[in-house]
């Protein structure tokens, strides 16, 4: 809950920060200062992946898990933001790219902004936010009422950071690896997913 509440502020004041006190100067270069912080941010999850020397035995350990388990959540993701679109009568193709995020908000907003514009990167953005405090919400119950692999599914790419310790201990540790690996893998496919729906 502590998380939750630190984005909804980290957000509220971003917003009153950008409204009131930023000039239109700094503003019209955002899109350089996104990007600097996105090649960041892409360079230490990569730096994060690679410190793990046993992340082979792991992905054998394992087993099927691996590899189903990304496949189902991208998917179930697919789906929800396809019907999401067409409840709310917008490009199907613009909900996928912003359903890709998987829960990864910082960097689909950011890829989402030169590509389809602002409205559509702060709804990204919105969307991939509320889906990261669900799972803080959700991945404890879901864990003991019906999978632990189901509750990994939920939390998408933010598995392999913000939420692994919460399913390692909601599920117990033997998961904690395979919630690793999951969100590392989605993760690894956001930047790939929100472009390619973007442009099309």
């Amino acid at each position: 809950m502590k998380m939750t509440l630190s984005i909804f502020i980290i957000v509220l004041l971003g917003i009153l920060t950008g409204y009131f006190y930023l000039p239109d100067e700094f503003l019209q270069n955002m899109d350089i200062l996104i990007n600097v912080v996105l090649t960041v941010t892409i360079f230490f999850i990569g730096i994060g992946i690679g410190e793990n020397n046993h992340i082979f035995k792991d992905l054998k350990k394992a087993g099927k898990n691996i590899l189903i388990l990304p496949i189902g959540t991208i998917i179930g993701s697919f789906l929800g933001g396809a019907l999401a679109g067409l409840i709310l009568h917008r490009s199907i193709t613009l909900s996928l790219a912003i359903a890709s995020g998987f829960g990864w908000y910082s960097i689909s907003a950011g890829l989402l902004l030169p590509v389809a514009g602002v409205e559509a990167s702060t709804v990204g953005f919105i969307a991939n936010v509320i889906r990261e405090m669900l799972a803080f919400l959700l991945i404890p119950i879901i864990a003991k009422k019906l999978s632990p692999y189901t509750a990994i599914s939920i939390g998408g790419a933010t598995t392999m950071d913000t939420t692994l310790p919460l399913v390692s201990k909601s599920s117990g540790e033997e998961y904690a690896v395979i919630s690793f690996i999951h969100g590392g893998l989605i993760s690894l496919l956001v930047p790939i997913l929100v472009e390619l729906f973007a442009g099309i």
